[in-house]
């Protein structure tokens, strides 16, 4: 399953973050390496579409769509040579898909800085700075290999060789893999190295609530600044990590009696996994059996529906013989299934049709 890695330096709020966003509890602690072995959790994406379906087939259970979140402990200064048991959490990063790392702005004298001081522009330089060192190891290691291959004139050695040599000489100047103008084809020779510095980047500012508005903005242009084309401006959130910890505990009665409540020019937890689930190119599509349930999946787009039935079960892709389609759109505006399939908006399809994002899907085992 694709998935975000959390990443950052120690007590910078990677866990807080974890826990409010999948609401799993986790063990967090204001000293470095509490989190040894990842935790993993599921982050529910809110979808208006999904409520309306259910709305009108009557479901008990409503089941969202899900973002597949990872908590990894935090890295130090030195880690791609192995400090803070660095090459552990290096590839625990390795196994994500895309990143989400966390930065801290936020002052609480019984929380001690690893860098002792606040300072967010260094803070994305360490971890940037590990990032790029152990892709370069990477490299060291498969440059032999590619060699070999280019000796024994296999087909691509060649161009996957010249290529090599072009991204050692970037990441040697400190930018990432995933800066470097790459096509198509490209990207499929240097697939198999998995590079860190290649994957999608989110970054969280971890804020308290006596930042203003006007600080955000300078922040987010002066990391926009330093870090170049890695992000832009709709990949950086200013989110209130430790209030939002408490509001995920809480209903919204509950909050609103203890007067617990985000500042409106923050970023939400939403905000954050609908972003996320943009960079990891997944579509939503819909499941409802009437009464029973109603359920939202993810999809890598591009995916087809007999590719999708396998998220439902095995049995649905074993024993498929078409599905019926239908847009949430046209759904919802048609009030069932029947009236759908009376006004020809219901569509049936076989195996190699490519789901499209919206579309609600009934399958004919």
């Amino acid at each position: 399953m694709l998935s975000i890695g959390i990443v950052g330096l120690p007590n910078i709020g990677k866990s807080t973050l974890f826990q409010a966003i999948t609401k799993k509890q986790v063990a967090i602690a204001n000293f470095p390496f509490t989190t040894i072995d990842p935790n993993i959790g599921l982050a529910p994406v809110t979808d208006e579409r999904l409520e309306k379906i259910a709305e009108i087939q009557k479901s008990k259970n409503v089941i969202p769509a899900t973002v597949k979140f990872v908590d990894i402990a935090g890295l130090v200064k030195g880690a791609a040579q192995g400090m803070g048991l660095g090459n552990q959490f290096l590839s625990h990063i390795r196994e994500t898909t895309a990143i989400a790392e966390v930065v801290r702005l936020f002052s609480a004298p019984n929380v001690p800085h690893v860098e002792e001081k606040i300072d967010p522009l260094r803070d994305l330089e360490i971890i940037s700075t590990e990032l790029v060192l152990a892709d370069l190891e990477t490299l060291g290691k498969v440059f032999k290999k590619i060699e070999s291959d280019v000796k024994r004139k296999e087909k691509t050695a060649q161009q996957k060789f010249e290529l090599i040599q072009k991204l050692e000489k970037h990441l040697q100047n400190g930018h990432w893999v995933s800066t470097f103008p790459l096509n198509e084809n490209e990207k499929e020779l240097i697939k198999e190295f998995n590079f860190l510095t290649q994957k999608p980047l989110l970054i969280v500012l971890n804020v308290d609530d006596s930042i203003t508005p006007t600080e955000i903005e300078k922040i987010k242009e002066e990391v926009i600044e330093h870090v170049g084309s890695q992000v832009s401006k709709n990949d950086i959130f200013a989110i209130n990590l430790a209030k939002e910890l408490d509001l995920a505990s809480l209903s919204k009665e509950e909050a609103a009696e203890l007067n617990i409540t985000r500042l409106p020019f923050l970023n939400t937890l939403d905000d954050l996994i609908k972003r996320g689930y943009e960079v990891l190119d997944l579509i939503t599509f819909f499941t409802s059996n009437g009464p029973e349930e109603t359920r939202a999946w993810p999809l890598k787009r591009g995916s087809t529906v007999w590719e999708a039935a396998g998220l439902i079960h095995k049995d649905f892709q074993d024993k498929f013989i078409k599905a019926e389609i239908v847009n949430w759109r046209d759904f919802i505006e048609c009030g069932s299934w029947a009236k759908a399939r009376e006004t020809g908006k219901l569509k049936v399809e076989g195996r190699d049709y490519i789901v499209n994002d919206g579309d609600i899907i009934y399958y004919k085992i």
